[in-house]
């Protein structure tokens, strides 16, 4: 039996968000439970014990008008969701795990052309080395946005000639990255020495660049801003994917891009080696020729 009969359906999914909460999710995450689950406490009205996955099909069934992605996205949300209250005891069962999932296939990794990434970073004012490090930091080292916004300064080690930063990635898991570009270098070590920072975040925002962290909604409105400028439709993750895509380029085995972009299984580093890449046609124009002379 549930240990919280009494609870109703709503205060137990804000006891939830007020958990992912405590356990750092960003608030752009937050937001989007609230959203998923709202949605779901309006349609259910009986008691949260009492929730079957015939309850669970019937409010999903209602959703087959939206968007693959977003009822994926909804599935997910209440299957975290259920599974906390199952675990916490709140529920006797979670229905969720009798309930098929819609499956989307993996998106492909979308690399910036050759070329742009530059052309953006070029876009950026002068005086905003702030905004310039921070993104040729994500293009260089292939780190996420939450990563790169929560290194201090720390996590650097600027030993000469061996700089590397740790990070912080998903679940907690700490992983050191060879900082190799030079320029990256230089204008890093540039950035610190203009500042003064010794300690805390590297990334600040902008009130005397003495308060917290930027923000993950600031620094995405600030990239918007400067890809319009350059006249590039492009995401920040997609930094991300263009390192990667780079490294396969390049000829640097998967296992080493997995422990550098932090993924738990090769099978996901492996998805940018399946991309059509420059590597891959020279090794067949390579081969054809030494078969035809």
């Amino acid at each position: 039996m549930p240990t919280h009969p009494n609870k109703q359906l709503a205060d137990i999914v804000e006891e939830y968000l007020r958990d992912l909460g405590r356990r750092g999710k960003s608030p752009n995450t937050i937001r989007a439970y609230r959203s998923d689950l709202t949605a779901f406490t309006r349609y259910y009205t009986g008691e949260p014990a009492a929730i079957t996955a015939d309850a669970l099909r019937a409010f999903l069934a209602g959703l087959e008008g939206m968007a693959p992605a977003t009822r994926a996205r909804r599935e997910a949300s209440l299957a975290a969701f259920l599974g906390w209250a199952y675990r916490a005891e709140i529920i006797p069962a979670d229905p969720m795990s009798r309930v098929e999932r819609t499956k989307l296939p993996d998106p492909a990794p979308r690399g910036l052309p050759p070329g742009t990434v530059t052309q953006i970073l070029a876009a950026i004012p002068r005086e905003r080395d702030r905004d310039r490090l921070l993104f040729r930091f994500i293009y260089t080292t292939g780190v996420r946005i939450s990563e790169a916004l929560a290194v201090h300064v720390d996590d650097l080690d600027l030993t000469l000639d061996d700089e590397r930063v740790t990070v912080t990635g998903k679940g907690n898991r700490r992983r050191t990255i060879l900082l190799d570009d030079p320029v990256l270098i230089a204008d890093l070590r540039r950035y610190l020495t203009r500042r003064r920072y010794r300690h805390g975040p590297i990334f600040r925002a902008e009130k005397n660049h003495r308060g917290g962290p930027l923000r993950y909604q600031s620094a995405q409105e600030l990239w918007a801003g400067y890809c319009t400028t350059a006249g590039v439709v492009a995401t920040i993750h997609q930094l991300r994917h263009t390192h990667a895509t780079e490294l396969v380029n390049a000829g640097v085995s998967l296992q080493t891009i997995r422990k550098r972009l932090g993924h738990r299984n090769l099978q996901t580093s492996a998805r940018y080696a399946e991309q059509h890449d420059p590597t891959a046609d020279a090794e067949i124009r390579a081969w054809r020729r030494r078969h035809t002379h």
